[in-house]
């Protein structure tokens, strides 16, 4: 198996030279606060055991209620690495439940999927004015957003 070098040493180069680990390190407390907070916020929730990074496309931790669980759907707490922004994602617990709901959810105000069959999400809400320097302003904001889409969908 071979690897792109020059990608590689441009890595290298990034690691050496800015303080891309230290920010990184920086984003991975931040985000591992957001859950923490949020579970405490939200306890009727039930939320998985931690944070999830993919590759550094997004990084995400999940959860649900009772009433969300009962209708075969959960809410992901998403940052998207390369736009640098904080989402929160309606999702099935299978695709098959994204793609009913999908359809039943099709007139709401938010940004649907494309193909439900073929995304994480059904939907997705921005939090809005996210300032990532304030954990507890991002905090309030999260449950603003998750209260939405609960309100939305109920």
């Amino acid at each position: 198996m071979t690897f792109d070098r020059d990608l590689l040493e441009q890595y290298h180069q990034l690691l050496c030279t800015t303080r891309l680990a230290d920010g990184y390190g920086e984003f991975v407390r931040l985000f591992r606060f957001l859950r923490v907070q949020m579970e405490k916020e939200l306890p009727d929730h039930t939320f998985q055991a931690g944070i999830t990074e993919n590759a550094m496309d997004y990084s995400y931790f999940q959860c649900t209620c009772p009433a969300l669980k009962s209708q075969g759907l959960k809410l992901t707490v998403v940052f998207v690495h390369r736009t640098f922004s904080l989402e929160v994602w309606l999702s099935g617990y299978n695709r098959a439940q994204q793609c009913r709901w999908h359809e039943q959810l099709r007139g709401l105000p938010f940004a649907m999927a494309q193909n439900p069959a073929r995304q994480d999400y059904i939907l997705r809400v921005p939090v809005p004015e996210a300032d990532l320097g304030d954990g507890d302003g991002l905090v309030q904001k999260l449950r603003d957003t998750v209260a939405l889409i609960e309100d939305s969908i109920h």
